[in-house]
């Protein structure tokens, strides 16, 4: 199976929706460099979006776990022996960095990270020359792609994800001077400011916090399905004017977004059920499929709730063996990969042994009916949720949100568009 059929089936299982923006890619080779918020995500969202089949530059140290080989085989990964790892020479890096030209030269396509390690930092981590040296390097010339992943909620289960491509990074000018320090840290700096506009980043953890805090808060649809592109646009365009703002500002936007949050908590609401007209047009054209899909929903709970056990010990795990962000998607999708069906098995000797081999196809079917049920499933959640939002629309506090909304978009007229 190829990386980007073996990319498109477990992202869909992962992930709720996947969006790309931006251009295309150029035709010809090209080096394609993101960010790397996510762990494993990252390939694996990014693989199934990119429109081409592209090798994956993978630290060496991954070939050690043998549950990730068929995946690395899958993704044509080269291994890169990084310093930090131990056992790094001038002689494996030449010979990675051979690897990837030979892929380049027969107009292929690699993509890598050039922070060279995933994080959960606000900024950019600093860039490793690798890239730059490279593309400096390659007896082709090739097309320099940056692309942002921008995650709604990187560590929860069918969440969303963006990938936005950017314009080709120039560095022609630069080809005559080779392998030149000079060259290398200019080259290194240009697709640092390439990719910063693409990502959520900034200099100060505490500006990058709030600005998303806002921009959810002006969300416009369950936080699963929401614009990531725009809200990419709103932080983008908030950055900037917060880490203007003094202390006593933050601390005072800080306290209205955050009374803002503990109500919609309270509540059970989301941000864009505040204030929603709820016409009885509208709920005239929803009713209908939303008792389609709770009944669909209804169906479908007794095999979602064989699994239960199984999805709750996924979570376990993962909280139990890391407290690193970008690590915590990656150990519940392997996890899950191997803990759901491991389950399902259990399910079938139990019901094999007690009513016969028949009853043992029970537990398989269920969790494929699960997946298969997961969109209906989460539809039937978010008609629970518009009702409670129906439910709340004449609450007291509506009109304070409303205003601290109108507020908002006075204060920062950019988060309008």
């Amino acid at each position: 199976m190829t990386a980007s059929r073996t990319a498109r089936m477990l992202a869909w299982v992962w992930f709720r929706a996947l969006h790309r923006e931006g251009p295309d890619l150029p035709p010809g080779p090209c080096l394609i460099l993101l960010n790397h918020p996510n762990g494993l995500l990252d390939p694996l969202a990014a693989a199934a979006l990119l429109d081409r089949r592209a090798g994956w530059l993978a630290k060496a140290t991954l070939w050690k776990l043998a549950p990730l080989r068929p995946f690395l085989a899958a993704f044509r990964a080269i291994p890169v022996t990084r310093p930090k790892d131990g056992g790094a020479t001038p002689e494996s890096i030449q010979r990675c960095f051979q690897k990837v030209h030979e892929v380049l030269a027969r107009g292929g396509s690699v993509a890598m990270f050039p922070e060279g390690v995933s994080h959960s930092e606000a900024d950019l981590a600093p860039l490793k020359t690798g890239a730059a040296r490279i593309i400096l390097s390659s007896p082709v010339p090739v097309a320099v792609v940056p692309a942002g992943l921008v995650y709604g909620d990187r560590a929860t289960f069918r969440h969303s994800v963006l990938l936005r491509l950017g314009e080709p990074v120039v560095w022609e000018d630069l080809a005559p001077r080779s392998a030149e320090p000079e060259a290398v840290a200019e080259l290194t700096a240009r697709i640092r400011a390439a990719l910063q506009p693409l990502t959520l980043h900034a200099a100060e953890v505490r500006v990058l916090a709030l600005a998303q805090e806002v921009a959810w808060l002006l969300a416009e649809a369950p936080g699963s399905r929401v614009d990531l592109e725009a809200l990419r646009r709103r932080v983008r365009a908030l950055v900037p004017h917060l880490a203007e703002r003094s202390a006593e500002e933050l601390a005072a936007l800080e306290a209205r977004v955050h009374g803002a949050q503990a109500w919609l908590r309270a509540k059970g609401l989301r941000p864009d059920q505040v204030g929603h007209p709820y016409a009885g047009a509208e709920i005239r054209r929803w009713l209908p499929g939303a008792v389609l899909r709770l009944g669909l929903a209804a169906l479908l709970l007794p095999p979602a709730l064989l699994f239960w056990p199984s999805y709750r010990l996924v979570g376990w795990a993962a909280g139990r063996f890391t407290d690193e962000g970008d690590q915590a998607a990656t150990l519940k999708l392997l996890a899950g990969l191997l803990l759901h069906p491991l389950w399902a098995a259990v399910l079938a000797g139990l019901a094999g042994w007690c009513w016969g081999g028949a009853a043992a196809l029970a537990a398989p079917v269920a969790l494929l009916l699960v997946l298969l049920g997961l969109p209906a499933l989460e539809r039937a959640a978010e008609d629970l949720q518009a009702i409670r939002g129906f439910r709340r629309r004449r609450d007291a506090a509506v009109p304070e949100l409303l205003e601290a909304r109108r507020q908002l978009l006075e204060a920062f007229p950019e988060l309008a568009g």
